[in-house]
């Protein structure tokens, strides 16, 4: 089993430089590399999903790895790979500004490595390393293939600087419970902190949070987040919002729980209103921008608190359904963010006064829109009500009644916004500088568009085997839920 956790480690590196050996003019051929790759990688954390297997490899200078594979970390892996797949399928055969290159989808590869090494990683030096692995690629697709290169530069110096002081107050904390512990594994740490101060090990908590705080975009570390989504070629945002978000959700399931329960307890309150804030701060964004990237970005800021106000909870049905969003915010925002690069690709413009009709021409496009929108609301049957249903079942439970009736006034922002963008860009008139004739997607946007439309739809309507998954990847936290 041991084999099968470094094939998974090492896969996505393996095929980066593979990619990147490639001539430069073979986009075509590195594209379809990338994605064989990431479904490989996919299927191999799916296989492994029930090993529960560990490995530990002793390096030079007392240096030792600490990896582990279990059903959190296949899920997550899965869905990133997806994720990965997803944005090099949209990219096939597309002319882009800047050009695709083999390096273009070596740095998608490279990132993808850097994420499944957090995933597997159970050392926390170890994991701080990957961490910043996953972040230098990033930062190099968001400054080189950006579609104003006036402001990449800046785009790309606030991304770097935002994410990396997050992952600077990480790397304090890390090292605080080091000098305190004479450790950083994790299997020896569980049982070290609960032996420190309480005050101490929730200082080291929030320290150490941080740096998937300002992942998740939680407010007022989210000034990155528009900027980089909404001037980032389409392929590297797909990247960004189905990869990079997707492994803070994961790692706030990893740590949360990693640390007592006492001190974790400290932080609910302030996590909860620093939740509630970002859901009524990206809403209301998200409602007054006319930018339809810009829109969807600040849409994935609010449901980011949604996802923090599960976390805050320290209750089994909030970490479920927050383990939850991991599958369903690559599902519905893969999709949404697949709708609007297709229909800015033939409107040529971002803005959606400038838009409307777009149903008449594409209408798959547009039948795609209105299951992404509903799904981001949490309206049944589809996907995205579940963890919205867990997450305000949660809230309650906890006694905190006004926090989750506030909450659930910000989902009236989210179904505003979500409608509006559809019904603008979608319905009312079409532009008179264009035709009426209905335009080909491509078979690659029409693939990702209806395999999105299918993920919603079943796992909405049938989450019974995917949310018993959920079930066994929490109780390896510590957390029960009914029916384990």
């Amino acid at each position: 089993m041991s084999k099968s956790i470094i094939a998974i480690q090492f896969l996505p590196l393996i095929g980066a430089l593979l990619v990147l050996l490639l001539p430069r003019k073979k986009s075509d051929l590195a594209a379809v590399a990338a994605m064989a790759f990431a479904l490989a990688q996919a299927a191999l954390a799916l296989k492994y999903i029930s090993c529960g297997c560990s490995l530990t490899w002793p390096l030079a200078f007392g240096v030792t790895l600490s990896f582990a594979l279990d059903k959190l970390t296949s899920v997550t892996i899965a869905v990133i790979s997806v994720a990965t797949f997803v944005a090099s399928l949209y990219s096939f055969s597309r002319k882009q500004d800047p050009e695709r290159s083999p390096s273009f989808y070596s740095l998608m590869l490279l990132v993808l490595f850097g994420t499944v090494g957090v995933a597997l990683a159970r050392d926390l030096i170890q994991f701080y390393v990957f961490w910043e692995a996953m972040l230098i690629p990033a930062w190099v697709l968001v400054v080189y293939w950006n579609e104003e290169p006036a402001r990449a530069k800046y785009t790309g110096l606030k991304f770097f600087i935002i994410t990396h002081i997050g992952a600077v107050l990480m790397l304090s904390s890390i090292l605080w419970i080091y000098s305190l512990t004479g450790t950083t594994n994790m299997t020896a740490l569980a049982s070290l902190l609960p032996t420190l101060p309480v005050n101490t090990v929730a200082i080291m908590a929030i320290l150490f949070l941080m740096g998937f705080i300002v992942k998740l975009a939680i407010f007022p570390f989210h000034t990155w987040l528009p900027d980089a989504y909404t001037t980032s070629v389409m392929p590297v945002t797909l990247i960004l919002v189905g990869v990079m978000t997707n492994i803070g959700v994961y790692a706030m399931a990893r740590f949360v729980p990693f640390f007592p329960v006492a001190s974790m307890s400290i932080l609910s309150k302030p996590l909860m209103l620093a939740a509630l804030v970002t859901m009524f701060y990206g809403g209301f964004m998200a409602l007054s921008e006319r930018n339809i990237k810009k829109i969807v970005a600040y849409s994935s800021i609010s449901q980011m608190g949604y996802v923090l106000l599960a976390y805050a909870t320290l209750v089994p049905s909030g970490m479920a359904a927050s383990v939850f969003n991991i599958i369903n915010q690559a599902a519905t925002k893969l999709t949404l963010f697949i709708c609007v690069g297709v229909v800015v690709e033939h409107s040529s413009t971002y803005f959606i006064d400038e838009m409307g009709g777009w149903a008449k021409k594409l209408p798959l496009a547009a039948i795609a829109s209105v299951f992404a929108a509903l799904s981001l609301v949490g309206a049944p049957p589809l996907v995205g009500f579940w963890p919205e249903l867990l997450t305000f079942s949660a809230a309650y439970s906890t006694g905190s009644y006004y926090i989750a009736s506030l909450g659930l006034i910000a989902t009236v922002l989210s179904a505003a916004y979500a409608l509006r963008l559809v019904r603008k860009v979608f319905f009312g008139p079409l532009s008179g500088k264009h035709t009426t004739a209905i335009v080909n997607n491509g078979w690659n946007s029409s693939l990702a568009m209806a395999g999105g439309i299918l993920t919603l739809v079943i796992l909405g309507v049938y989450p019974g085997p995917v949310f018993g998954v959920v079930k066994q990847a929490i109780s390896s936290l510590g957390y029960f839920l009914g029916g384990q």
